[in-house]
C-alpha cells in the first residue's frame, strides 16, 4: 500500500493534540481554537473517500488564494517574492503540485524526491507547494512547525531544504529525527535562536492549522496526496494515495492539459 490513512489516526489522537505543540501546553490556546478544533472534527467525520476527483472552483480559489506573495525583504527573502506555502520552482509556472504531506510518513519520504524530479526536469512549466497534514503524532506536528520556522527566516529554498533534511533524517513513523530540530536548522545555516523562538510561537501553530484545515477541506484522507492545478484554466485534480504517483501525476497533467486544448477549440 502507498499511502497511509490519515482519518482514523487524525480521530484517535484528537484534532485538539495535533494543535497542542512545543510550549503551548496551556488554557489560552485551547480555548483560542476550541470551537475550531469542534468543526474541525465534524469535517473529518463527514468525508467520503475520493481517491481521484476534481477539486470545486471555490475550493481551488481558496487554496491557491491562499499562496500570497511576500513583499521582497521579508521571510527572508533577498529579492524574489516568496509565498506562504513555500514554492518551489519557477514562480510563473503554467501548472502546482501542491503536496500535502507528513513528514513521518514513510510513503511521503519516497514521494518527495519524485516530486522535485518532476519539478526540476520540467523546464520551469511546473512548480510545487508545500501542504502540511501532520497525523503522525507528535514528532510530525513539530516537523511541520520547524518547515514553517525555516521557510519564515529563510524563504521557500529553506523550508525546502529543511523537509528534505527531515525526510532525510527519520525513519518515519512517529519516530521523529534524532537530534533537535533547532541543531537541524543550524546545520543548514539558519539562526537557532530565532528558529527556537518561532517554534514557540502561535503564529507558526496558526499557519500548520491552516494547512489541515485546507486539506480536510479538499477531502484528503491519505498521504501523500497532490492536488494538481493548471495555473492558466484553473482546472484540477486530486490524487491521493498510489494515485500520486509519478506516472499518475503525469497523466493528471495531461488530461488538464488536454482540457484546455479541448476548450479553446469550442
Amino acid at each position: 500500500m502507498f499511502s497511509t490513512s490519515i482519518r482514523s489516526t487524525l480521530l484517535t489522537t484528537g484534532l485538539a493534540t495535533a494543535l497542542v505543540v512545543g510550549g503551548f501546553y496551556h488554557v489560552r490556546l485551547v480555548g483560542h481554537y476550541q470551537a475550531e478544533i469542534t468543526d474541525l472534527k465534524n469535517q473529518l467525520e463527514m468525508l467520503s473517500p475520493a481517491d481521484s476527483a476534481g477539486v470545486g472552483p471555490d475550493a481551488i480559489a481558496s487554496l491557491i488564494g491562499n499562496l500570497k506573495l511576500v513583499p521582497s525583504g521579508e521571510a527572508g527573502n533577498t529579492g524574489n517574492a516568496v509565498p506562504d506555502n513555500w514554492i518551489y520552482g519557477a514562480a510563473t509556472a503554467r501548472y502546482t503540485l501542491v503536496e500535502m504531506t507528513d513528514t513521518e510518513c514513510p510513503y511521503c519520504r519516497e514521494h518527495f524526491p519524485l516530486l522535485k524530479g518532476l519539478i526540476d526536469s520540467s523546464g520551469g512549466h511546473i512548480n510545487a507547494a508545500l501542504l502540511h497534514v501532520p497525523a503522525h503524532g507528535e514528532a510530525s506536528r513539530n516537523q511541520a512547525l520547524a518547515i514553517e520556522c525555516a521557510g519564515e527566516q529563510g524563504g521557500s529554498e529553506a523550508a525546502w531544504k529543511y523537509a528534505e533534511s527531515v525526510f532525510q533524517s527519520t525513519p518515519s513513523n512517529g519516530k521523529g529525527v534524532s537530534g533537535s530540530l533547532t541543531s537541524l536548522a543550524t546545520t543548514l545555516g539558519l539562526d537557532g535562536k530565532r528558529f527556537a523562538g518561532c517554534l514557540d510561537s502561535i503564529e507558526a501553530v496558526d499557519r500548520v492549522k491552516a494547512d489541515l484545515d485546507q486539506a480536510l477541506t479538499l477531502g484528503i484522507t491519505q498521504t501523500p496526496s497532490t492536488l494538481v492545478v493548471d495555473n492558466q484554466t484553473g482546472q484540477s485534480l486530486v490524487l491521493q494515495g498510489a494515485h500520486a504517483s509519478r506516472d499518475g501525476i503525469l497523466q493528471a497533467l495531461e488530461g488538464l492539459s488536454g482540457q484546455s486544448k479541448g476548450a479553446n477549440h469550442e
